[in-house]
């Protein structure tokens, strides 16, 4: 009863924060608007510490102002008109005084092509309320926008971890916050996320869009959920894919996630043919390692901080193969995690294609769209989960085998204390029993996990 009052008091505290940022917020932002952008990323510590988080307030903390450094590193070295897309958004901002012009062409466009909808407006109707109110003009005011949004999709994030992860770990009661921790971490410290909410884009939006349609799909909200896929939709057109892939990771359905898969790949090799199935393989794998390490270009300055997570990444899928295969506790894990980024990279792929042929391109072997260093972003938090996972898994099988090298030697340390004071036998001697453990005779112990080879 204590803690959920605690909660509650939490909640409407966070509420009450909030409301204040804004009421002070448009009177602050007309007296210097960077300077205001400066202290108001700064003021958006308490409404972190408000939130609810794994219980380790120094790591938090310290990948708070990690991440709020990141920003302001790209603030300073990232254009955030960086694209014709970032630039189509931000014209919305100078093209309409008032929040009043904006709303009708807005509807209007979205009642008129429906069927065919542009991100424009449908990406306007959560901006433009935000510069408007505000009275901003600077486009750089959009990295406070999506720092809220960086926020929120950790805390989403770590909410459908914190209740809805039931897949085995090697040590439920010492494992889960340690699982918890990391993935937290992971997407604060993200550099693709630090990158692509210092954008005048839809991406982190996108990315906050499909794990709030997940929770309130989990919580049978299903009004809500409509609304929000029905929005996240007119972002992306594959938006229900990558919900329902957080979906299906925490419900734990494999049978409808290998259904939709089947379905996914199949309507993939009718469009496009073995092909469209070879770049779906390839594409999964590169969701992973983008930017390319291999690429030296992308090991310049400005490409550095994604290629080393791309790096890590790679690094993370290579354990997780290893982790599959040895340990059988992890295969349910891994089995929905690749089912579900193969299927999300069916989806992709054909969206490549439609693109690419629409433009009279060539279509072959590794030819997988445009930009999908972006297009990954929505399944990052489903990749940080699947790193948290693996580095778990390592730190428990590293546990282990520490305690059992430290149990033979105190064994050993113990029988030879007891060889030297005892009088020599006249036959032969027999072997101390931590030798035939050393030598993984009978009496040796197993290591973490349930091995198969």
């Amino acid at each position: 009863m204590q803690v959920d009052r605690l909660v509650d008091t939490k909640r409407i505290m966070l509420v009450g924060y909030s409301v204040l940022l804004v009421l002070t917020a448009r009177w602050a932002f007309a007296a210097d608007e960077r300077l205001s952008l400066i202290l108001y990323c700064g003021l958006l510590l308490p409404f972190f510490v408000l939130m609810r988080w794994p219980n380790a307030p120094v790591l938090l903390m310290a990948s708070f102002t990690a991440t709020l450094a990141g920003k302001a590193i790209y603030a300073a070295t990232v254009n955030p008109l960086a694209g014709p897309d970032e630039i189509h958004y931000y014209e919305q901002v100078t093209t309409f005084e008032k929040l009043s012009q904006f709303m009708p062409y807005a509807i209007e466009q979205i009642q008129s092509g429906w069927m065919n909808i542009s991100a424009y407006p449908v990406f306007g109707l959560m901006y433009m309320p935000f510069y408007k109110w505000l009275e901003l003009d600077d486009p750089l005011a959009i990295i406070l926008f999506n720092t809220v949004l960086l926020i929120l999709i950790v805390n989403s994030s770590y909410r459908l971890n914190d209740s809805r992860f039931a897949y085995a770990l090697p040590d439920p009661d010492n494992s889960r916050q340690p699982f918890m921790i990391i993935s937290v971490i992971g997407l604060m410290l993200s550099p693709s996320l630090m990158y692509m909410s210092s954008l005048f884009a839809k991406d982190i939006t996108c990315v906050w869009l499909g794990l709030l349609g997940a929770l309130l799909l989990l919580q049978k909200r299903w009004l809500l959920f409509l609304i929000v896929i029905l929005y996240a939709t007119g972002l992306r057109d594959y938006a229900v894919i990558y919900t329902l892939c957080f979906y299906f990771l925490y419900t734990q359905r494999i049978r409808t996630a290998v259904c939709v898969m089947l379905a996914a790949a199949g309507l993939l090799f009718m469009q496009i043919g073995p092909l469209g199935i070879i770049n779906a393989v390839m594409l999964s794998i590169f969701l992973f390692i983008s930017p390319n390490p291999m690429n030296f270009s992308n090991w310049e300055p400005e490409l550095l901080l994604r290629t080393l997570e791309a790096v890590f990444m790679g690094i993370v899928l290579m354990i997780s193969v290893y982790q599959a295969i040895v340990y059988k506790e992890t295969r349910k894990f891994y089995l929905m995690a690749a089912l579900l980024i193969f299927t999300y990279a069916c989806a992709l792929v054909l969206v490549g294609y439609v693109t690419i042929t629409g433009r009279e391109l060539d279509y072959g072997v590794g030819t997988i769209g445009d930009n999908m260093v972006r297009k990954k972003l929505p399944v990052l938090p489903l990749l940080y989960t699947i790193a948290a996972y693996a580095m778990v898994w390592c730190r428990k099988i590293f546990i282990l085998k520490h305690r059992k090298i430290q149990s033979l030697e105190a064994e050993q340390s113990r029988e030879l204390k007891q060889l030297v004071a005892a009088p020599k036998p006249s036959g032969g001697a027999t072997a101390p029993a931590w030798h035939e453990r050393l030598a993984g005779g009978k009496g040796s112990d197993g290591h973490a996990g349930t091995r198969t080879t």
